[in-house]
């Protein structure tokens, strides 16, 4: 069997698809219609204007098969077992690009993405990565992978985060958001592996005490079970524990980290039948504007509150913020921005708009043992004490996150905003392979992207107890770490300059 490639403009997408999903996928006209009207157009009609397409069909694609083999081969009904996959360009395409070196650069620096299209009527989307560039509105940061792909023959790559709608049958929501999150991590890290719908019932065989398929969804318990076995030391977060806004500031914290979350959304608690799991990968810009509206919060620790009244200091925390959050959720198209305060806005069913975060997944490194609540009471515990002597009335601006040490080493590598002495000497510390930052700044100074006060603790040390997870802390003319040899704390006096914050984790600020 050939594979037919067809190059296509946008006004020319629906009518092509639909003839192509009503031939390969055996479905009437009023089927394929539907689903392209259904569930197709509303991907399409996001994309910026000048993009166009390239149809090939048959398509073998790996997820699709498995549950194919796993499910659908075994029903009465007849599901073919091949996809169609739809690619995404920038601008204009032409056949014979494909076909010399010249073209195939161009096509590649302007390649967007993929879509695969299954016969799952008339929940038909697959396997899919966008780039967020392709969309008419991108001015948001997520997270994205790096998928080796190929289209009309010719190597690309795919960046994104992975996207598929639910089958309702071997897929519901938990499933497509366990997949996603294996399917990016795979992407970036050699440790990961992607995995299939069979390797998740597989994995939940001896933590389910009823059948698998047709899938009735999971539970938290369930989800944080498979991405434990996945590789992962996950920790749970359950809203009930604590204030809304330290929950927000806990989440907002790990995002700033380049972490996704799985979070489960509910109306339940307020009468409702909804329950949902979705992942968020990024945030939205921040602007001066959303600095200048900052204010302080107060802190759900009692202990940090009576410090900072005592001491008269004020830290604005970048994670207060009132931004827009990224979600991937497979019930619309990937990127869907809402805040966290009201994770389902996108929705137009007024039921799914009341939805609130009730539960969060974080899949952490398993050698992360202190987690962000921990980490962020430790460092403003740090800001307080005598290493750093901020003066009564001081207004401080804060920013937390988690990284690797190879990272943020490469950053600081390079960053010669950094004084020479104190980049020597951070770069010729031994770290964890994890670690949390603390940039500390002030409004002004961070409209501009910097900070003037940096804090590094080791995300291995649970025990805060006499600064035994401080690696180092600089403030003004203050440069203090502790020593591996014989864990004594070393005061020496390093003019810290102003520096450029950390963006690798997003790629931006």
């Amino acid at each position: 069997m050939s594979i037919t490639t067809i190059v296509c403009l946008p006004h020319e997408l629906k009518d092509e698809l639909v003839q192509i999903m009503q031939d390969e996928f055996a479905v009437s006209l009023q089927i394929a219609r539907e689903a392209y009207e259904g569930m197709l157009e509303g991907y399409f009609c996001r994309l910026k204007a000048g993009v166009q397409f390239v149809i090939e069909y048959p398509y073998v694609d790996k997820v699709y098969r498995d549950s194919y083999y796993a499910y659908f081969s075994s029903k009465r009904r007849v599901y073919q077992k091949n996809c169609i996959r739809v690619s995404v360009f920038d601008g204009i395409v032409l056949p014979d690009q494909f076909r010399n070196a010249k073209g195939i650069a161009s096509l590649r620096e302007r390649y967007r993405g993929f879509m695969v299209i299954r016969p799952t009527m008339p929940h038909v989307i697959g396997r899919s990565v966008l780039s967020p560039h392709a969309l008419q509105q991108h001015g948001f940061f997520s997270l994205m992978g790096r998928f080796p792909t190929t289209v009309n023959a010719v190597r690309f790559e795919a960046r994104g985060f992975p996207h598929a709608s639910q089958d309702r049958e071997t897929l519901t929501c938990s499933e497509t958001s366990l997949w996603a999150m294996m399917e990016y991590f795979a992407s970036r890290y050699a440790e990961y592996k992607p995995v299939v719908p069979s390797d998740i019932i597989d994995m939940l065989k001896s933590r389910s005490s009823s059948r698998q398929i047709p899938s009735e969804g999971l539970t938290i318990e369930q989800m944080s079970f498979a991405l434990r076995e996945f590789g992962f030391g996950t920790i749970a977060y359950d809203r009930s524990e604590y204030s809304l806004t330290s929950f927000t500031n806990l989440l907002s914290v790990y995002v700033e980290s380049g972490i996704p979350l799985i979070v489960v959304v509910s109306n339940v608690h307020l009468g409702g039948s909804v329950r949902h799991a979705a992942v968020i990968v990024g945030r939205s810009e921040t602007t001066n504007a959303d600095i200048d509206s900052l204010s302080s919060v107060e802190e759900g620790s009692a202990e940090l509150a009576e410090m900072m009244k005592r001491k008269n200091i004020s830290i604005e925390d970048n994670a207060d913020i009132k931004r827009r959050f990224v979600f991937i959720d497979d019930n619309y198209p990937a990127y869907q921005i809402a805040p966290l305060e009201s994770p389902m806005a996108y929705y137009e069913d007024d039921a799914w708009r009341k939805c609130e975060i009730m539960q969060v997944l974080v899949p952490l490194y398993p050698k992360v043992y202190l987690d962000g609540l921990e980490a962020r009471r430790y460092i403003k515990e740090l800001l307080l004490s005598q290493l750093f002597r901020i003066p009564s009335g001081a207004k401080l601006f804060i920013r937390i996150y988690l990284t690797s040490s190879r990272s943020y080493k490469d950053y600081l590598a390079i960053e010669d905003s950094f004084s020479d002495h104190v980049r020597n000497a951070i770069l010729s510390m031994q770290m964890p392979k994890f670690i949390w930052v603390a940039e500390v700044s002030s409004k002004e100074l961070i409209k501009q992207h910097k900070a003037n006060g940096l804090i590094v603790v080791d995300a291995t040390e649970t025990n805060t107890i006499y600064d035994n997870a401080l690696i180092v802390c600089c403030y003004e003319n203050r440069f203090c770490y502790r020593k591996v040899e014989d864990n004594k704390l070393v005061n020496n006096s390093l003019s810290l300059n102003e520096f450029n914050i950390f963006t690798n984790n997003l790629k931006g600020f």
